[in-house]
């Protein structure tokens, strides 16, 4: 899943605001949720920037903060065992009610307590020792291929020609590894060498987690199921609009919509209704209905094309009447939710010429 295309925002909001910029500096101040968050700095330019991005918009991969308010992924920073693992539960939605591994170094109210007790009481994380996890220490590359072959071991198949790696001892992550080379989910660090006990990077963990995810096809959604959530999702907004109940749309963004796509929702959503507040009207038209075809999916994540749709939205303030058309072309990326239904997380609007 490769997101190609720049960032923008939701077709409606953007041509309101568009129409009638706002001029006051306080549209953000009620902002729910830190789109900022979604904004890191040191992923661009950067050769795992596709998969880091799509990590972060999905509520995947977090970043860290620092003292001038700046995020940041630190994409080659090696990656701990509690941080991969608690991404690993995160991107499979993995749940359990069972105790899982009793770790001495691993207490409960610790930030990664719960992602380790699930993956323990699946099989998919093992300790250090017989006591103790090690959830401070750096992940290894032979170590990540082991883990995801066994989370993914009934949702990938694994066939095909595996690669000979000349620095993989016989020991126990050998079999993931060739596994996972089968596949595609491992690359060498060289042609003839992988570098097993390397610790792995942040991006390097992300990476090959998502060429995991790719893979995974033993449930997938009709294609039905994902297109109706964006034409339910721009039905009910359009309707929102033009029945002038605005207060509605975050609510619906919460029932649509999770991610980076909520949080950018929001920020527009704010800056409507500052312009709502200066007495400005809007009604929304669809002059073309958009096509939405299923580029790709898998078990839990799927990308969604818009073409042809062309909205108008007319917006009347202060005596002033301004319509705007917008193409409704571009890219929906969705992901499954833990209540197995689906939403949004980013949306792609397509470049014009």
């Amino acid at each position: 899943m490769k997101k190609i295309f720049f960032r923008n925002s939701i077709i409606m909001l953007m041509a309101m605001l568009l129409a009638f910029p706002l001029q006051s500096s306080q549209a953000h101040a009620a902002e729910p949720i830190p789109e900022y968050m979604y904004l890191p700095f040191d992923i661009m330019n950067h050769w795992a920037f596709d998969e880091l991005d799509n990590f972060v918009n999905a509520d995947l991969l977090r970043g860290y903060v620092d003292e001038y308010g700046d995020v940041y992924v630190k994409p080659n920073q090696s990656i701990s065992r509690a941080e991969f693992v608690s991404i690993l539960v995160r991107a499979l939605g993995l749940t359990s009610d069972q105790a899982g591994t009793s770790f001495t170094d691993v207490q409960q109210g610790k930030w990664h307590y719960e992602p380790i007790r699930i993956a323990s009481s699946l099989g998919i994380v093992n300790g250090t020792s017989e006591s103790t996890f090690g959830p401070n220490q750096p992940v290894k590359r032979g170590e990540i291929a082991a883990l995801i072959v066994r989370a993914f071991s009934s949702t990938v198949q694994f066939t095909g020609e595996m690669k000979s790696f000349t620095d993989v001892p016989d020991y126990y992550a050998a079999p993931s590894i060739m596994k996972a080379s089968q596949v595609g989910i491992v690359h060498g660090a060289t042609a003839t060498t992988f570098k097993p006990f390397a610790n792995a990077t942040r991006a390097e963990a992300v990476v090959m987690l998502q060429r995991a995810l790719d893979l995974q096809s033993s449930d997938l959604p009709e294609d039905s199921t994902l297109t109706k959530v964006i034409a339910d999702w721009s039905a009910n907004n359009t309707k929102a609009i033009n029945d002038n109940a605005f207060d509605q749309l975050s609510i619906m963004d919460k029932q649509y919509a999770t991610g980076y796509h909520l949080a950018y929702s929001a920020t527009a959503n704010n800056e409507l209704m500052e312009i709502v507040k200066e007495g400005a009207t809007f009604t929304a038209k669809i002059n073309s209905e958009q096509k939405l075809t299923v580029q790709h999916k898998t078990d839990r994540f799927a990308v969604v094309e818009s073409t042809g749709g062309i909205m108008q939205i007319t917006t009347k303030l202060h005596g002033s009447e301004v319509d705007a058309k917008q193409s409704m072309d571009g890219h929906y990326l969705l992901k499954k939710m833990p209540d197995n239904s689906w939403k949004i997380y980013m949306y792609a609007m397509t470049e014009q010429q």
